[in-house]
């Protein structure tokens, strides 16, 4: 089953790039040494999904690689080269002595680029097929996942035929050494007669490229795999999960189940709500594609979509105001909820756009109904304070706060998500630490005089 998010969802959690300058999930979790790598793990990226089966087979692939001791050497040039090759516009050589010999006195007497190429690809190809050979060797013996075991086993029936093998064997280092016959056999083979299969190899080396580059980033990068819970009731659980795109990131845990649908937080300007809430959105997403999650540990169930509002930005385009924009987004959630309402919720700082008592209006109608939808889990931040006071009773809310200390009028702020509900106000102090006030009395001042 398909997983449901929007463009606005996908924007706020940055998962793609929107210039070369500005760093996204993509980016970071990309690790994969060669092209098709980075084209499969794209595809991945591009197709969450609520099928727990599916999940769970993903799950027990990158477990498989992180337990492996060695890798596949990859080489990026070679493959490069090779995916090249395999394009070239010319017509497959013709396997025959004439043929073969007829080509290769022709490159020789004239310089061929399209010859060259075919020669040079398949010297690459050659050393590529002896170390996935070399490394499926290896594999032999080990519990391969069974959603991994075919495609290892047609690559491996490729390599380990008697005349690649022996053709990886005995291929010259030097690409003027390979006879021209051979060149001809080769260049039918891989570019005609079995390009299919080729391509099939192609493909699991990729494939292997995208798991040896996640079972990596657990290892290294404090990440962990999501454990999916079948469970009457949602579940959503976590052990120091962070934003793997900030530097020195405060890790904070959380459970969350059917006895609380609501988890409200409350919090001073730059505590990191939105942070949290972004955090918790990315938990969320990657769980629902099958990779490691920035979390020492998660506990989930299976959702059907996530819906964020986290940077909403005005639709001058269409005339819209910034709170108008915001009352759309919230209607989108609304009817996404009456069809489906199996969904993970985040709305950061409800109706900012307007004034202090609308907002408070809207936000307090929301989340009291919000809270007594069942099946859904929300996670909802705001600045108005009475909100948090008018709701405290409720048992379907759970509530949480980052606080913060003054130092020397300096807000400080520790990240850290709380019980409760904060009534810290530093919004001002802040302002007043920007000399704005001085400022403006000087311009007054001069224009006095």
């Amino acid at each position: 089953m398909s997983f449901r998010i929007d463009k606005q969802t996908i924007s706020d959690i940055d998962l793609f790039s929107q210039n070369e300058k500005t760093p996204s999930l993509f980016g970071y979790y990309n690790r994969t040494v060669t092209i098709g790598g980075q084209e499969k793990l794209y595809r991945i990226f591009r197709t969450p999904i609520s099928d727990i089966e599916y999940l769970d087979n993903r799950k027990k692939e990158i477990e498989y690689f992180i337990n492996l001791k060695d890798n596949l050497k990859l080489n990026k040039r070679q493959l490069d080269y090779v995916e090249y090759y395999l394009k070239n516009r010319r017509n497959p050589l013709k396997n025959n002595l004439i043929d073969a010999a007829r080509d290769s006195i022709a490159y020789k007497l004239k310089t061929n680029h399209d010859y060259y190429t075919i020669r040079e690809g398949i010297i690459n190809l050659s050393r590529i097929l002896a170390d996935l050979r070399r490394f499926l060797l290896k594999l032999q013996n080990t519990n391969i996942p069974e959603t991994l075991s075919n495609k290892f086993k047609l690559a491996f029936d490729f390599v380990d035929s008697d005349f690649i093998t022996g053709f990886i064997q005995n291929s010259p280092r030097d690409s003027n050494k390979i006879k021209p016959k051979l060149i001809n056999k080769l260049d039918d083979l891989f570019r005609s007669k079995q390009v299919h299969e080729l391509r099939e190899v192609l493909d699991a080396i990729y494939e292997i490229d995208v798991l040896q580059s996640l079972s990596e980033l657990v290892k290294s990068q404090g990440f962990s795999l999501p454990e999916y819970v079948k469970n009457e009731h949602p579940i959503f659980e976590t052990e120091d999960c962070f934003h793997p795109l900030i530097k020195e990131p405060q890790s904070n845990s959380f459970k969350f189940n059917n006895d609380h649908s609501l988890c409200f937080i409350t919090g001073p300007n730059m505590s990191g709500k939105s942070t949290f809430l972004k955090s918790v959105a990315i938990l969320v997403y990657f769980s629902h594609i099958g990779l490691p999650v920035p979390a020492k540990k998660l506990s989930i169930s299976v959702f059907q979509g996530l819906f964020t509002t986290i940077n909403l930005s005005d639709s001058l385009s269409q005339g819209f105001s910034h709170f108008y924009a915001e009352v759309n987004r919230v209607r989108e959630m609304t009817l996404s909820l009456q069809e489906n309402n199996n969904l993970v919720v985040i709305l950061d700082e409800l109706f900012r756009g307007t004034n202090v008592k609308d907002a408070f209006d809207g936000t307090l109608m929301v989340i009291k109904a919000l809270s007594r939808i069942k099946g859904a889990f929300f996670f909802i931040s705001s600045h108005i304070l009475e909100v948090a006071e008018h709701l405290y009773s409720s048992k379907k809310i759970d509530f949480k706060c980052f606080e913060s200390v003054l130092k020397k009028d300096i807000p400080v702020y520790d990240y850290i998500l709380k019980e409760g509900i904060s009534t810290e106000r530093v919004g001002l102090q802040i302002i007043k630490n920007e000399n704005i006030e001085k400022v403006l009395i000087d311009i007054i001042n001069k224009q006095g005089e």
